[in-house]
């Protein structure tokens, strides 16, 4: 054949395998490279050397889940995951408490020495086995515990470590009794929390609680000095697993086999100061349809601390923190007052008084109830009565039947009625404003007619036919009743394993089902709530029983399960989701895997089932729905090794970072629009076992968590990609991994700060050009030995520089198939006879070409 030219002058096409190669009737093949590892390109076409990855700290030396808490384009960090802990990364350094001299005085509640009891009439605080124990049984009162702390460390910020066995608890700290200048008045929930704050001198703490039912807290210390880290769930093998929605400080986790959790950020946005991880613990629902065995259960009390009891054996320790929902005939209430304005919850009165009627036996009244008063308080109760409802309208009534009196100022027992045939009147009774003086009266309300349902929320086991319970909203009744609900998740029927943020609710999914939230209330399922704003719960099951691996929020709600992928329609393309709009249908049968998906505007990309290929979700035009092609047919052979997760930067480019399970990486520069799918291999001396990326306005950032080998021992170190722009030749070019950039002043031949490095061979540029040393005739890079007291000496003073681990970029063209007269130059014989390079910001050092990579 002729000599030809052939010109490759753009790399976005990015590598194939060498499969694909003879594929010559395929355009993009033109452009394609056989190696591409570490050239990374912009989707105009342009190569460049990728950046080098710079070192920023240690992880713990167990392998590491990176996740991103953005929330804003200028407000963000990374939480990092290890084996059952979670450190936070803020502004490129980890969280840490400073030393301080302060201590909190039986913080582990192994006593109540210290603590002063603050609880008003109707409340308790003590301390027992190992807790603060804090109940309000009575309304209006309040539990409350406080102690002042001193410290000697004054201007220094402080953190407190507070572990809650059983919230919500009311918590504040301030300079006095009282207040909270300092942490202002939170609601601290089951969990572990880090409150920092900085005083000026002694400090008050303060534990409250108006719940009527135990609230328990574990433990509050002063943090020592170190990294903040907090215990969490998750082993190192449910990383992967972990599945997240954020709404501005809250970060929504829910993970397979683990029950839901909250990552609340306290305190000044933008600082990160102070942590909480605690359980999400929805008080009224998801709930069964039915009851779940035939059996029967009674609850000890209608409100407080009591049990629950099946008439056969149903329980299971397993129960422990699940709901439960029970309906019953009659209402009767017994609750403890102790307040102004508190008054007992009504009672609906229906029916006919026919006590007039002729006939003994036709006699009946309907409209009878009772009440009874005990306890030891002092003032004034009456008996109120409305038409208008259960919450308001109410007016004074007679205390009872006999007789005209309004007043109850003492302990005692009666019966009401009234002649309002046919009419629904609420009663109730309480104290009025100003009309209570102190103790706590204990009310029953006893009515046959009517009834209602009531929550409560098992506390522990105590064998197959009794559980401890709270109750969360009353019971009507204690009997027995076999028309009872239990909640849909607990450690007995499981958790979600999928959550998401969508058209103002917050959704859940997983074992074939998926429920939205009450608009606007992420943690409210009540189905009680009517309209278009109620709760929403399906059953999935759209092609056989598939669980839920993700949900991606994209212009519908996708579910990605195990044999399909789902999306949730309403009616029309732009009506939201309501409980009576909402229908699935299958997008794809691909099905997929458990790892996240990554969302690009309104285009989603997934790892499929085998974990093997990488799918992208767009609207087809002709379905309007979404529809599912594969995007990796050209580089099968690469992927096949698995992917182990994903993660998508927006600028300068789109760039999708695939990390794979043999330590390497793919990006995908993806520009749909300009369709560009170029994949470029990344490779680094380690494995990369993570990646998250954080906005920013030039170009965003991107971490790495990074297993190598340091001294024969595998380190994990947590890494930041350099800017493209820091990859180009200037006084500090960061073209080297876990690297170090320094300044030197004076100048000097010593360079330090790489203790992390003991003893690997690292590379240096320095003062605006690499370090070189003259090798059979060509200038290559000098390698330095870093020394047991982390530092290297160059050959000569230098002021200005970066160190770290070499690495090298390969780019190997595709095959030489076009351009013959005859067709086709692929099987031809052929010869490079010449080879131009059209170059701008490179080193001449940097540079080798020729048949082989080994070549120069």
């Amino acid at each position: 054949m002729g000599r030809i030219d052939v010109y490759h002058h753009a790399f976005a096409t990015g590598v194939v395998d060498k499969g694909i190669l003879p594929r010559t009737d395929l355009q993009v093949m033109q452009l394609a490279a056989e190696e591409q590892t570490n050239l990374l390109c912009l989707a105009t076409g342009r190569g460049f050397m990728r950046p080098g990855l710079e070192y920023i700290g240690a992880n713990p030396n167990t392998r590491a889940r990176l996740k991103e808490f953005v929330f804003s384009a200028s407000d963000a960090c990374i939480l990092e995951f290890t084996d059952g802990l979670m450190r936070v990364w803020v502004d490129d350094a980890l969280v840490t408490r400073a030393a301080v001299t302060s201590t909190v005085t039986s913080g582990d509640f192994s006593a109540s020495t210290g603590w002063t009891d603050d609880s008003t009439d109707g409340a308790t605080a003590t301390v027992s086995g190992g807790y603060l124990n804090l109940t309000a049984s009575g309304k209006g009162s309040l539990a409350a515990y406080k102690q002042q702390v001193s410290t000697s460390s004054a201007g220094t910020e402080h953190a407190l470590r507070i572990v809650v066995e059983r919230g919500p608890v009311t918590f504040r700290c301030g300079s006095t009794d009282g207040a909270d200048d300092y942490i202002a008045e939170t609601s601290l929930r089951t969990g572990i929390h880090s409150l920092a704050f900085t005083p000026t001198g002694s400090y008050w703490v303060r534990f409250e609680s108006d719940d009527p039912v135990l609230r328990r807290v574990e433990s509050i210390q002063v943090e020592a000095a170190g990294v903040l880290t907090l215990a969490t769930s998750w082993a190192e093998s449910e990383l992967d697993l972990m599945r997240s929605a954020q709404s501005a400080d809250v970060v929504f986790v829910a993970c397979r086999g683990n029950q839901p959790r909250r990552i609340e950020r306290r305190g000044i946005r933008g600082a990160g100061r102070s942590w909480s991880l605690v359980t999400y613990t929805p008080d009224n629902g998801p709930f069964t349809v039915g009851r779940t065995a035939r059996v029967r259960l009674q609850p000890s009390v209608t409100t407080g601390n009591g049990t629950l009891t099946a008439d056969k054996s149903f329980f299971k320790p397993e129960h422990v923190g699940a709901l439960f929902r029970l309906t019953q005939t009659g209402q009767y209430i017994n609750q403890v007052l102790a307040g102004d304005s508190q008054f007992t919850d009504a009672i609906e009165v229906t029916g006919i008084n026919n006590s007039d009627a002729t006939a003994p036996e036709d006699q009946f009244d309907e409209r009878q109830w009772t009440w009874s008063i005990s306890g030891t308080w002092s003032g004034t109760l009456r008996v109120q009565r409305s038409f208008d409802g259960p919450d308001f309208g109410f007016k004074a009534y007679r205390a009872t039947s006999s007789a005209a009196t309004i007043d109850i100022t003492g302990n005692g027992t009666g019966n009401n009625t009234d002649d309002d045939n046919n009419a629904q009147v609420w009663y109730r009774i309480g104290f009025e404003d100003a009309e209570y003086v102190s103790g706590a009266a204990t009310i029953g309300l006893g009515y046959d007619g009517g009834g209602g349902s009531g929550i409560c929320r098992v506390v522990g086991y105590t064998s197959a036919t009794e559980v401890d319970i709270e109750v969360i909203s009353p019971f009507s009744n204690t009997s027995f009743t076999d028309d009872w609900q239990e909640g849909q998740w607990s450690d007995r029927q499981g958790y979600p394993t999928s959550v998401a943020l969508f058209e103002g609710r917050l959704w859940w999914a997983g074992a074939d089902r998926f429920w939205g939230s009450v608009s606007d209330d992420f943690e409210n399922f009540d189905e009680t709530r009517e309209g278009e704003s109620g709760p929403i719960s399906r059953v999935v099951a759209t092609n056989g029983v598939n669980d839920t691996q993700w949900m991606m929020p994209l212009q519908r709600l996708v579910l990605g399960t195990e044999g399909t992928e789902t999306t949730a329609r309403s009616s029309s393309f732009d009506e939201p989701l309501t409980p009576t709009n909402t229908t699935l249908k299958d997008a794809s049968t691909v099905g997929s895997a458990a790892l996240d998906p990554v969302r690009v505007d309104g285009r989603g990309l997934f790892v499929d089932r085998s974990g093997q290929s990488l799918f992208e979700l767009v609207i087809d035009a002709d379905s309007m729905d979404y529809a599912a092609s594969e995007i990796t047919k050209l580089v099968k052979a690469r992927f096949a090794v698995g992917v182990r997760g994903l993660a998508v930067q927006r600028r300068p480019d789109t760039r999708i970072w695939c990390w794979m399970t043999d330590g390497t990486a793919m990006c995908l520069v993806y520009e749909p629009k300009e369709q560009v799918a170029a994949f470029i291999p990344i490779e680094t001396d380690g494995d990369i076992e993570s990646v998250a990326v954080l906005p920013a306005e030039a170009q965003d950032r991107v971490y790495f968590s990074v297993a190598r080998t340091v001294g024969g021992n595998t380190v994990r170190y947590y890494e930041r990609m350099a800017l493209d722009t820091e990859s180009r030749p200037a006084t500090v070019c960061k073209v080297m991994d876990s690297a170090v950039s320094f300044i030197n002043s004076p100048a000097s031949t010593t360079v330090s700060g790489l203790s992390h490095l003991v003893g690997r061979s690292v590379v240096v540029w320095a003062d605006g050009a690499p370090v070189t040393e003259e090798v059979a005739g060509l200038a290559v890079a000098k390698t330095f030995t870093v020394s047991g007291a982390g530092t290297i000496t160059l050959p000569s003073a230098v002021t200005t520089g970066c160190v770290g681990l070499a690495y090298d970029w390969q780019y190997k063209s595709a095959r030489l198939a076009y351009g013959a007269s005859g067709g086709t130059a692929m099987i031809k014989d052929k010869r490079v006879s010449e080879l131009g390079l059209i170059l701008t910001d490179y080193a001449r050092a940097g540079i080798r070409y020729g048949a082989t990579f080994d070549e120069t």
